[in-house]
C-alpha cells in the first residue's frame, strides 16, 4: 500500500466530513427558524438545494449551506436582535 493514497484518502475523507458538519448545521438551522422568518418553501428550497448539493456533487452542497449561514441567517439574525 502506498503511503501517499492513505495521506490522499484521509484527507478527501476528512474534507466531506468537514461539508457534512457544515451542511447538517445549515438544515438544523432552516428547520428551526419560525415561519415569519422563513416561509415553508424557502425551508424546503434551502433543505433541498444543500442535502442534494451535498449528496451529489459533495462540496457543492457544503457550499450552499455556507453562503445560506453567511448571508440569509445573518440578515434573520441580525432583526431578531433589533
Amino acid at each position: 500500500m502506498n503511503t501517499a493514497t492513505v495521506g490522499t484518502n484521509l484527507a478527501t475523507l476528512l474534507i466531506y466530513g468537514a461539508s457534512l458538519i457544515v451542511v447538517r448545521w445549515c438544515i438544523v438551522d432552516v428547520t428551526r427558524r419560525p415561519p415569519d422568518e422563513l416561509t415553508r418553501g424557502k425551508k424546503t428550497a434551502w433543505v433541498v438545494a444543500s442535502l442534494l448539493g451535498w449528496l451529489l456533487l459533495g462540496i457543492v452542497g457544503a457550499a450552499i449551506a455556507a453562503f445560506y449561514l453567511v448571508g440569509p441567517r445573518r440578515k434573520m439574525n441580525a432583526h431578531r436582535l433589533q
